[in-house]
């Protein structure tokens, strides 16, 4: 489980002193962030620093050294600008031995913009959005991609008219940004909202395929190279029931996008993963490097547990009343499958520690506040009655489940 804590510091910066506390976030989420870059830390925002366990292990030095230059590194990020990145890492160590000596250094490095951490949640709003993800990925910025890998959210945005042009509009407002998080409704054929405003045709793969075919490309599929014929802004016009202007300002604007050159997108959107084509259709719309989404229904929720004796009894009853609910740890959990992928959840456990104490292994540590728990998570619909059907974040099947291509 992830876990953080404060770090206090007196920094001295020429003739100012001031204390800075910070937090400091570690666990085996970030161990998964940092190992792929070959970090011990990183400072992703303002007031918060990424620490691998490695880190922990060292002489109190040493960590007290590291996390210095990551407290520099956060100095630089407060100050909007885009110095190159070896002079950032020169200027955050020499502070940070300047200052273990007792001594004063002025943080000068501009680096607001280097996106250090570097992705953006755009959730889908309106009566069929998704009202618990806004506040999931604000408490809990590490985000699973595949079975070992995570982006890590810095920002997330509500967007109450989801559609396609309306992401790339996000995107392109946020340039500094290498990693997209979309949280939207969808299926194996893509995203379930239109094109753009008034638009008849969904984000499917047909569409996107037309849309990226804007010029001649080589591809490889399945081990042959296959050039990709043009698809004219009539072309596709006509298949999407728009006017060529309007094909041309999207296309101008996936262009935009592509130059960006993504580092990622996460779609979670139910079941997209199903369908590799469909991810490769997007992978090229966006000009990423790679993209992700889950095989199953993805499912963000908010919940409060009934704490009782008899958990055997009270799951009885709640599967009686068409609830699929399991027992795990002195914690019973399920769901009941309304309408519209609707769902409505009961969970009951024997002791508040009972439940604490599950929530952290399967959600998130801290996650139970006094208005419940907010969670992310896998719908398993076909599971047995009395086997968990929802995968947490923090499950192995969760993770499992997802299709990085």
């Amino acid at each position: 489980m992830d876990a953080e804590f404060l770090f206090a510091r007196r920094l001295s910066d020429h003739c100012d002193v001031q204390t800075w506390a910070v937090k400091i976030r570690f666990g085996l989420r970030v161990d998964r962030y940092l190992q792929p870059m070959g970090a011990i830390a990183q400072a992703v925002e303002d007031n918060r620093i990424l620490v691998s366990s490695t880190l922990l292990s060292m002489r109190p030095f040493d960590i007290e050294l590291v996390l210095s230059h990551e407290l520099a590194h956060l100095q630089q990020l407060a100050r909007p600008g885009n110095d190159p990145e070896g002079a950032l890492e020169t200027e955050a160590w020499e502070a940070a031995w300047t200052w273990a000596a007792g001594s004063s250094y002025r943080i000068r490095g501009r680096g607001r913009g280097r996106g250090r951490l570097n992705a953006l949640a755009i959730i889908q709003g309106g009566p069929k959005g998704h009202p618990h993800a806004l506040p999931w990925y604000r408490s809990n910025p590490l985000e699973p991609i595949d079975g070992s890998s995570v982006i890590a959210v810095k920002d997330a945005m509500i967007t109450d008219v989801m559609t396609l042009e309306a992401i790339l509009d996000a995107i392109l407002a946020n340039q500094g940004t290498t990693e997209i998080l979309i949280v939207s409704h969808g299926s194996g054929a893509g995203l379930a909202i239109p094109v753009r405003p008034g638009a008849r045709s969904g984000a499917e793969a047909q569409i996107i395929l037309a849309l990226a075919a804007d010029r001649s490309r080589e591809e490889v599929e399945y081990g042959t190279k296959i050039k990709t014929p043009i698809k004219s802004d009539k072309d596709v016009a006509d298949l999407t029931m728009l006017t060529e202007d309007k094909i041309g300002t999207l296309r101008m604007k996936m262009n935009q996008v592509q130059k960006i050159n993504l580092k990622h997108v996460a779609f979670r959107a139910c079941n997209m993963g199903i369908n590799k084509d469909t991810m490769v259709a997007f992978r090229n719309f966006f000009g990423a490097a790679s993209v992700s989404a889950p095989r199953l229904f993805d499912s963000y929720g908010k919940f409060a547990p009934a704490i009782l004796g008899g958990l055997e009894d009270w799951a009885k009853a709640k599967r009686k009343k068409g609830y699929h609910i399991s027992i795990d740890d002195d914690v019973a959990f399920g769901i009941k499958k309304t309408d519209n992928f609707i769902y409505t959840i009961e969970a009951a456990a024997k002791s508040k520690d009972a439940f604490k104490d599950w929530v952290a292994n399967h959600i998130a540590d801290g996650a139970w506040g006094s208005e419940g728990v907010i969670y992310h998570g896998m719908v398993a619909e076909h599971a047995a009655p009395t086997e968990p059907i929802v995968y947490f974040v923090q499950d192995t099947e969760f993770k499992n489940q997802l299709v990085k291509v």
